[in-house]
């Protein structure tokens, strides 16, 4: 196969390779817990440079959906990496608390508390559609850049046998569908991550709603009954 062709396709396979890997980063971004690779976004603007969140600040994660974040010095601000934080992650929920800067001492450090939201009914249909507009993105890329890889080529296949010029089409359809069925698996993936979220929030859910039943019932036999006709 003529050594220009050769080139060519390495170029589009490795442009794809790229844009794969772009769309599972977005896919980080997706959050459905407190992932420490959904902070890879997040940008702090120190000392006229965006900087990357962990040489500013210390983070530890707290629990499934709970980061905290304090300053990487003494005296410095959490400003930055709350705007930050903001701005990559818009529906965080961020808050500040003061906590002991150890067991021995009385002096209090400001730390910045940020959780992920619960997956309910309505952020649940917002991630599964992220996702899949992520996707769809990825596979019409692989399309243009295809086609557009097919023009650049045409000039070396002029002279082509017809046997390369199969060889070439077959190429470009293999190796489409085979980075397609990569981003619907990781796709795929990542919906069902975003189903068990919102399963374990209607789980936690229910047992809220028992639980109120319960207190309602001890308290006010009425009350319970009419709690539970209105929960139905």
């Amino acid at each position: 196969m003529d050594i220009n062709i050769s080139r060519l396709a390495q170029q589009f396979e490795s442009r794809i390779t790229q844009s794969l890997n772009i769309m599972q980063l977005h896919f980080f971004d997706v959050c459905v817990d407190a992932d420490p690779v959904a902070l890879m976004s997040v940008k702090v603007y120190d000392g006229g440079f965006d900087r990357n969140i962990e040489e500013v600040a210390n983070v530890a994660k707290m629990d499934d959906r709970t980061f905290a974040f304090w300053a990487l010095e003494e005296g410095n601000s959490l400003d930055g990496v709350e705007e930050g934080v903001r701005k990559a992650h818009p529906e965080f929920i961020i808050e500040t608390k003061g906590c002991r800067k150890s067991e021995e001492s009385d002096e209090i450090i400001p730390i910045l508390l940020v959780t992920v939201p619960y997956v309910n009914k309505e952020r649940r249909d917002v991630l599964v559609k992220a996702v899949g507009t992520y996707r769809d993105a990825f596979n019409t890329y692989v399309d243009a850049e295809a086609n557009l890889t097919k023009v650049k080529m045409a000039p070396h296949l002029l002279e082509a046998t017809d046997k390369d010029k199969e060889a070439v089409e077959q190429l470009f359809k293999d190796k489409a569908k085979e980075y397609k069925d990569m981003a619907e698996k990781a796709a795929n993936d990542k919906i069902k991550k975003i189903e068990e979220a919102y399963q374990k929030w209607l789980e936690e859910k229910a047992a809220e709603d028992v639980n109120l039943r319960d207190i309602a019932a001890s308290s006010n036999p009425e009350a319970a009954t009419s709690m539970s006709m209105d929960m139905e």
